[in-house]
């Protein structure tokens, strides 16, 4: 009997998801049967289009436009999440940013904390619950060229694994998917075109392939299912072998 992945009476909320990873990441859960909740800082009347999408998916999912950067607006978040659906059991920490150092600290390492610690409140209260995060595999290279990225993508990394270390003893396990040469709007702006981008890297991948959001969203939603039970404290490199083998 083949296995299916099913996240039927699952909520789950992914932050920075109106596009890109966050957005694949959402869809694929949907699919797969999940209530999803979907947080940025879009404006809710441009993402009208993206959430009729769902419709033909799952059900159809929350739009939240909140800033997680304050603690106060974090708790918010999943308060609000709670409120609607009456839980949360998989938080995927996916907020990303390019910028000064005070707003990427503010997003990849500080509210990724703080939707830790308020969802943490509610899934120990269930003894279970899953928070997926991620980070970058410029943690261990240094790519990107962006300092301020790096160092606060470093941030969630090793708060992964604290994270980890905590919250098991109360049912939630804590893991990070770790992408690299994924096509995105950070990447894209290096080069003048996909089909550029594409040409740079492919000599470089072992499986002759750039990575695509989707390939992230897989990823997830087996770190949001069953299949991941004994994983916990793990970082995921998705780079199609580049950083090891390429």
């Amino acid at each position: 009997m083949a296995y299916t992945i099913d996240l039927d009476g699952k909520v789950a909320l992914i932050t920075g998801a109106a596009k890109g990873i966050g957005l694949a990441t959402a869809k694929l859960l949907a699919q797969a049967g999940a209530q999803v909740v979907i947080d940025d800082i879009v404006h809710p009347d441009r993402m009208g289009s993206i959430l009729t999408e769902f419709a033909a998916l799952g059900k159809k999912p929350a739009y939240l436009q909140i800033d997680i950067t304050k603690e106060s607006h974090a708790k918010n978040l999943i308060d609000q999440a709670v409120g609607e659906f009456g839980k949360i059991d998989i938080l995927v920490n996916n907020a990303g940013v390019v910028a000064d150092w005070d707003v990427s600290y503010a997003v990849h390492v500080k509210g990724l904390f703080f939707c830790s610690k308020y969802a943490k409140e509610y899934m120990q209260k269930q003894k279970s619950g899953r928070i997926i995060n991620i980070t970058s595999t410029c943690v261990l290279t240094g790519g990107t060229g962006i300092p301020q990225y790096v160092a606060t993508k470093a941030g969630a990394y090793s708060l992964t694994r604290f994270m980890a270390k905590e919250y098991a003893p109360l049912g939630i396990m804590v893991n990070g998917v770790m992408p690299a040469v994924i096509m995105s709007d950070m990447v894209m702006t290096r080069y003048a075109s996909e089909q550029e981008m594409i040409d740079h890297y492919i000599p470089q991948m072992p499986i002759r392939r750039i990575g695509y959001p989707k390939d992230v969203a897989n990823i997830v939603l087996f770190l949001s299912s069953d299949l991941s039970n004994f994983i916990n404290g793990e970082i995921i490199v998705a780079d199609g072998g580049r950083m090891y083998v390429g």
